[in-house]
Formats: C-alpha cells, sequence, structure tokens
C-alpha cells in the first residue's frame, strides 16, 4: 500500500510539473510596427559608379542608376534592386537585377544587402540609402582577364530623383 502511495505522489508531482510548463511562452512576442523600408527606398537614385584595380590601385568611373522597386510577393524588408551603368560591360555582373533585405535604422538610415554570393549578380553587396536620398552601394568582384583573375572592388554614390 505504501508503493502505491509513493507512485501516486509521484505522478502528481509530475503532473503539476508539466502543468507549470504550459505554452505560454510559444509565441515570439512583437517587435513593433513594420517599418515598411522596402516601400520607403522605392525610386531611381542616379549617380557614378566606381570600379578600382585592387592590385594597380587604377580607378574607372562611368555614370549609372540603381533603382529599388516594390513587389508584395517579395515579403516584408525585402526590395528588388536594379543596377545599370552607361559603359557596357562595366559592372561585372551576372544580371542586372536581384533582390535585397532591406532594413531601417534607428537613425532613419535605410541599410540592404544580399550576402549570398550565389545571387543573380554573382557576388555580395551592401549599400544605405540616408534619409536625404543619397545612396551608396558596394561589392568586390573577381574578373578573369587574359586567364588572370583580378580583382575590382565596386563603389556607388548618387541621388534620388
Amino acid at each position: 500500500m505504501k508503493s502505491i502511495y509513493n507512485l501516486f505522489c509521484i505522478c502528481l508531482v509530475v503532473l503539476f510539473g508539466l502543468s507549470a510548463c504550459t505554452g505560454k511562452n510559444e509565441e515570439i512576442p512583437p517587435t513593433g510596427g513594420l517599418d515598411n523600408a522596402e516601400q520607403l527606398v522605392q525610386g531611381t537614385y542616379v549617380g557614378t559608379w566606381s570600379k578600382t584595380n585592387q592590385t594597380t590601385g587604377e580607378v574607372e568611373t562611368s555614370a549609372g542608376t540603381i533603382i529599388f522597386s516594390w513587389n508584395e510577393d517579395l515579403g516584408n524588408n525585402v526590395s528588388a534592386i536594379t543596377i545599370n551603368s552607361e559603359t557596357a560591360g562595366f559592372l561585372n555582373i551576372d544580371t542586372d537585377s536581384s533582390a535585397c533585405n532591406i532594413s531601417k535604422l534607428s537613425s532613419g538610415i535605410l541599410s540592404y544587402w544580399n550576402v549570398y554570393s550565389l545571387n543573380p549578380f554573382g557576388t555580395e553587396f551592401t549599400g544605405k540609402v540616408t534619409p536625404e536620398g543619397a545612396c551608396s552601394m558596394d561589392y568586390t568582384k573577381i574578373v578573369v582577364i587574359k586567364r588572370k583573375e583580378t580583382e575590382f572592388k565596386y563603389t556607388f554614390s548618387g541621388t534620388k530623383q
């Protein structure tokens, strides 16, 4: 009889212990309202692309644009980005459009990036847009010239039109 009583007490303690572990903490608490950064960045930014040969230090420039467009199918904090240069082949990218993550920082700056090197551009990139409409972007690309790999750093600086 005593073993049945002990078993009953153990089961009761286990039952109370499990009931204390209800699903009350299973939901992630809200982090605040959506910042709609993907909608705030929309537009065309006109400026200058610079291409720096990392080996020789030689710098070339070309006029160009960055265009951000919002597509609701991409979801929150994701924007479509298109980059162009007036000089054909200047940017050495696989295609001119990709997607990027975008976030609004507490300073009001919109920061965008794609750190997946297999994205349509074929390289990782980062950039930012200030509240005043100044846009910048950076990426590095290794290009094969006459069977020799050469690393180039590309930067963009422009303003919203």
